[in-house]
C-alpha cells in the first residue's frame, strides 16, 4: 500500500473510538497508522486521534491483550478532511487443558495496580433494590453503620478509619459538593459503572484530604444510545424509581443524556421501646416508627461531544437534586421527635473537559462547577411526643431539638475546580499533577431564633476556602516492580462563629500542611503480586464540622486538622477459579475529630491520638461457571494513645485501651447461582444468599465498670436472599428480594434500631439501540 505524501498545507484528521462487544470503551489499546509512521494509545473513553494527514488510503492496526487484533483500511478523500470511525474488538478466548485465558477488565487492571484498592463492578446490581451503602459493605475491610432506616446517615469504616476520615467522590469530585441529595446512603447503583475503594493511600488524582481511605464512584460514560428504567416497591412503603437514557449521534460525535431517580420510604418499621403509662412509669412496648419519612431525588441533564480534534470529551451538565427528611429522634434514640423536619434542594451546573495529547505526551482533564443550595429546618412545636406518636404534654417554650426553636432558611453557594495533568516523558514513567480548589459560603435567616436570642445570629456568613494540590510520579521497573511516589499540600481558610451562653463569638483560622506517600507493587508471577504503602496524611475539617448544620450539630470553628501515619501491606492471588487477598494495616492518628453526642446536641471535637492495627482477608471461588462463593473478614484493634492530660482522667488507665463504640470484628459472605440460556432461550436466572456479621462491642470504655452491666451494641448476623429473571439483553428483568430474612434485631449504633425483615420487588427494562448486551 502506498504511503500518502505529507503536506503541511493539508491537515486532515482520523479519529475513532474502540469498544468491546458490550459497547464499552477499551482504554490502553495500541493503535498504529502503519504507513504514516504514527501510533497512539486510546484514553479512558476509548478514543484515539491522528492529525495532520493528507488525502489517501491508510492502514490501521489495533491490538490489545485479551482481544483479537484487527486491521482496518480507511480512506481520506479530498472533499472530506476529517474521518471518524468506531471499532469493536472481539474478546480473545483460548482454552488450554481446561484453563481459559481472557483479557482483563479496566476494574481488574486497577485492582492489580500499585494502589491498595478494591474494585466492584456495579452492573450486576442494576436489577436489584440496593443502595451504594449496601454494596460497599460487602467489600473486605469496609463496615457501614447507619442511624436508622433508608436515607439515614451512613458512617463508613475502612481499616479503622471512619466517618469523615473516609472521603467519597463522584468521578474524582468530592461527593459532599453535590449536596445532601447525593448522599452515599441513598444513591442508586444504576448511575454507576463501578465503585473503587482505596484503603490507606488515596492517589493524587482524587485530590482530597482523605485521612485513611476513599471511595470513588465511576459513572456510566458509554457512547451508545440506550434507555434504562427501573422501579422498585417494598416494605415500609418504600418506592425507588430510576430513569437513565442517552442519545448519541455517532456521525457528529455528540450526545444528550439524562440521569434521574426518586426514592421514598416511610421507614415505619417496628421497634422495641419504653412508653410511660398513666402513672408516668416507663413500660416496654413494640411500636411502629412514626414521623420518619425520607425522600430524595435528582434530575441531571448533560450534553456534549467526544472524539473531536479540540476535545476527547466536552460535557455541559445541569442538575436539580434534593431531599425531604423527617427528624425522628436524637443521636442515641432516647428522645423521639414528632414534627422536626429538614428539606434541601440544590441547583448545579458543571463543565467537564478532557484532551489527550493536548501537548506532546500530555493529557489534560478539567472539571468546574457551581452549586446553589437552599435548606429549610423547622423545629417550632411545643408538643412533646412519646414513641407511640402521641403528644402527651406541651412545653412552654423552645422546640423539640433546640432551646430556642428554629424556623431556619439556609442559603449556601459553593464552587469547585479540579485540574488534572498527566505527563509521560518516557514509556516507563508518568507524572500526575492534580489541583482541587473549592469555595463555600452560607448565610441563614431565622425569625424564631432571633426572637429568643434578641438577634438573628444565623444571618452572619460562614465561609471556607480549601485547596489540595498533589504531585505524583509512577515508574515501572524491570522484573515486575512498580513505584508510586506522591507529595500533597493542604490549605484552608475558615471564617465562622459559635454561640455560647447566648453570646456571638466570631472565629477565623488558616492552616497549611504537607503530606507524603510511597507505594510499591511487585509481581512475583502472573498470578501472585504483593503491595506495600506508607502515607503521612492530613485531613482538614469540613464546613459541617466547623460550622455545624444548625440542626443537630453545633459549630466548632476552632477544630484542628487530623494527621495520621498510615501503612499497608498485602498479597493477592488470582486464577481462573480462585482469587484471594490478605492485607495488614497500621494507623497512628493524632487530633482525631470525633462527633461527641449527648441527649440534646452533637458537636465535632478534637480529642484523641489512636493506634490501629489490623488484618483483612477475602476469598472468591468460582468452581463452576454457574456458581460463585465469596467471603471476607476483618479484625481491627483500635487503641487510645493519649495520656491522661488529654483524656481528662486522673490516671492513665485509658492509655492503650480499645476505643469504644467502634466494631473490631466483622465480615461478609455471599453464594450466587446464575444460569444462562434457561428455558431454551438466552434468558438468565440468578439466585443468591448473603450475610453480614458484626461482633458485639461496648458503647463506652471497656476499662470502666463491670462488664455485665455495660451498654453494648449486640452481635449482628443479618441474612438476605433473592432471585432474579431476565429476558435476552436485559430487555426486561424482575427481581424479588428479602433483607434480614429471619427478622433479627439489627443495630449499627447503640439503641438505634435498624429495620427488620423486608421484601422488595424490582422491575427493570433496558433498551440498547446499538444492540449491545448490558
Amino acid at each position: 500500500m502506498a504511503c500518502p505524501a505529507i503536506s503541511g498545507a493539508y491537515a486532515a484528521t482520523i479519529s475513532g473510538e474502540v469498544l468491546d462487544e458490550k459497547g464499552e470503551a477499551i482504554p490502553g489499546v495500541y493503535v498504529e497508522l502503519s504507513n504514516a509512521g504514527k501510533s497512539a494509545v486510546t484514553n479512558e473513553a476509548g478514543h484515539f486521534t491522528f492529525a495532520e494527514l493528507v488525502p489517501g488510503a491508510y492502514e490501521l492496526n489495533l491490538s490489545y491483550i485479551g482481544f483479537e487484533p484487527q486491521k482496518r483500511t480507511v480512506t481520506i478523500s479530498s472533499t472530506s478532511h476529517d474521518l471518524n470511525i468506531k471499532v469493536t474488538l472481539v474478546e480473545q478466548v483460548t482454552e488450554l487443558n481446561e484453563v481459559t485465558v481472557t483479557g482483563k477488565t479496566e476494574g481488574q487492571e486497577l485492582q492489580e495496580s500499585v494502589a491498595s484498592v478494591a474494585v466492584l463492578d456495579t452492573r450486576d446490581f442494576y436489577s436489584k433494590n440496593i443502595n451504594t451503602s449496601d454494596v460497599i459493605k460487602q467489600i473486605s475491610g469496609v463496615n457501614v453503620r447507619q442511624t436508622g432506616g433508608f436515607g439515614s446517615d451512613a458512617q463508613v469504616n475502612i481499616n479503622g478509619m471512619s466517618g469523615k476520615q473516609v472521603k467519597f467522590f463522584l468521578d474524582g469530585i468530592p461527593l459532599s459538593y453535590f449536596g445532601s441529595g447525593f448522599g452515599l446512603n441513598a444513591l442508586p447503583v444504576n448511575m454507576m459503572k463501578r465503585i473503587e475503594v482505596y484503603k490507606g493511600v488515596v492517589p493524587v488524582d482524587l485530590g482530597a484530604d482523605a485521612l485513611g481511605g476513599g471511595i470513588n464512584i465511576i459513572s456510566r460514560k458509554e457512547y451508545i444510545s440506550y434507555l434504562d428504567a427501573s422501579y422498585s416497591v417494598g416494605s415500609f412503603n418504600t418506592h425507588k424509581a430510576n430513569f437513565n437514557g442517552q442519545w448519541v449521534n455517532t456521525e457528529k460525535q455528540a450526545f444528550l443524556g439524562i440521569a434521574s431517580f426518586y426514592n421514598h420510604s416511610d421507614n415505619d418499621y417496628k421497634i422495641d421501646v419504653e412508653i410511660p403509662d398513666t402513672g408516668g412509669n416507663p413500660q416496654p412496648a413494640r411500636v411502629r416508627r412514626f414521623h420518619n419519612k425520607f425522600a430524595n431525588y435528582l434530575v441531571n441533564l448533560n450534553a456534549g461531544v467526544y472524539n473531536k480534534s479540540y476535545a476527547d470529551r466536552l460535557v455541559l451538565s445541569m442538575r436539580y437534586s434534593g431531599l425531604v427528611d423527617d427528624i425522628q429522634h436524637n443521636a442515641i434514640m432516647s428522645q423521639p421527635y414528632g414534627e422536626a423536619t429538614y428539606e434541601e434542594s440544590t441547583t448545579g451546573v458543571s463543565l467537564e473537559y478532557e484532551k489527550q495529547s493536548i501537548l506532546p505526551r500530555t493529557t489534560l482533564k478539567w472539571y468546574g462547577g457551581a452549586n446553589f443550595t437552599s435548606g429549610y429546618f423547622q423545629d417550632t412545636t411545643l408538643n412533646a411526643y412519646t414513641w407511640d406518636g402521641q403528644a402527651n404534654y406541651r412545653r412552654t417554650d423552645g422546640g423539640e431539638i433546640s432551646t430556642s426553636g428554629n424556623l431556619l432558611d439556609l442559603t449556601s453557594k459553593n464552587a469547585v475546580s479540579r485540574l488534572n495533568i498527566t505527563f509521560n516523558p518516557w514509556s516507563k514513567g508518568s507524572f500526575t499533577l492534580n489541583i482541587l480548589s473549592s469555595w463555600f459560603r452560607r448565610v441563614g435567616e431565622d425569625p424564631v431564633a432571633a426572637g429568643f436570642y434578641g438577634e438573628d445570629y444565623y444571618s452572619n456568613p460562614t465561609e471556607l476556602v480549601r485547596n489540595v494540590m498533589g504531585l505524583a510520579y509512577e515508574h515501572v521497573f524491570a522484573k515486575g516492580l512498580t513505584s508510586y511516589t506522591a507529595v500533597k499540600h493542604f490549605a484552608f481558610n475558615a471564617e465562622g462563629y459559635s454561640i455560647q451562653n447566648m453570646e456571638f463569638l466570631p472565629h477565623s483560622q488558616s492552616i497549611s500542611n504537607f503530606g507524603f506517600s510511597q507505594s510499591l507493587k511487585y509481581n512475583f508471577t502472573s498470578q501472585i503480586l504483593a503491595k506495600a504503602s506508607y502515607e503521612y496524611a492530613t485531613r482538614l475539617p469540613d464546613e459541617f464540622e466547623l460550622f455545624g448544620d444548625f440542626t443537630m450539630v453545633k459549630p466548632n470553628p476552632s477544630l484542628q486538622p487530623e494527621q495520621s501515619h498510615n501503612a499497608n501491606a498485602g498479597v493477592q492471588f488470582s486464577s481462573a477459579k480462585l482469587t484471594a487477598e490478605l492485607n495488614g494495616f497500621y494507623r497512628l492518628t493524632d487530633n482525631i475529630i470525633w462527633l461527641r453526642t449527648s441527649q440534646f446536641f452533637a458537636q465535632y471535637q478534637n480529642l484523641l491520638k489512636a493506634m490501629v492495627r489490623g488484618v483483612e482477608a477475602e476469598v472468591q471461588y468460582k468452581p463452576f461457571t454457574f456458581l460463585s462463593v465469596k467471603a471476607n473478614a476483618t479484625y481491627q484493634d483500635i487503641r487510645n494513645r493519649s495520656r491522661r492530660e488529654v483524656t481528662g482522667s486522673v490516671d492513665n488507665r485509658y492509655f492503650d485501651a480499645r476505643l469504644p463504640n467502634i466494631p473490631y470484628l466483622f465480615g461478609n459472605g455471599e453464594v450466587r447461582f446464575t444460569k444462562e440460556n434457561i428455558l431454551g432461550g438466552k434468558n438468565s436466572f440468578s439466585a443468591w444468599w448473603s450475610a453480614g456479621y458484626v461482633h458485639d462491642f461496648y458503647l463506652f470504655w471497656a476499662v470502666d465498670g463491670r462488664k455485665d452491666l455495660k451498654n453494648t451494641i449486640p452481635e449482628q448476623f443479618i441474612q438476605n436472599a433473592g432471585v432474579s429473571y431476565s429476558l435476552p439483553e436485559n430487555k426486561l428483568s424482575v427481581a424479588l428480594e428479602s433483607s434480614n430474612i429471619f427478622d433479627r434485631k439489627a443495630y449499627d449504633n447503640f439503641s438505634v434500631q435498624r429495620p427488620g425483615r423486608a421484601f422488595y420487588l424490582t422491575l427493570r427494562t433496558f433498551i440498547n439501540t446499538n444492540q449491545n448486551n448490558q
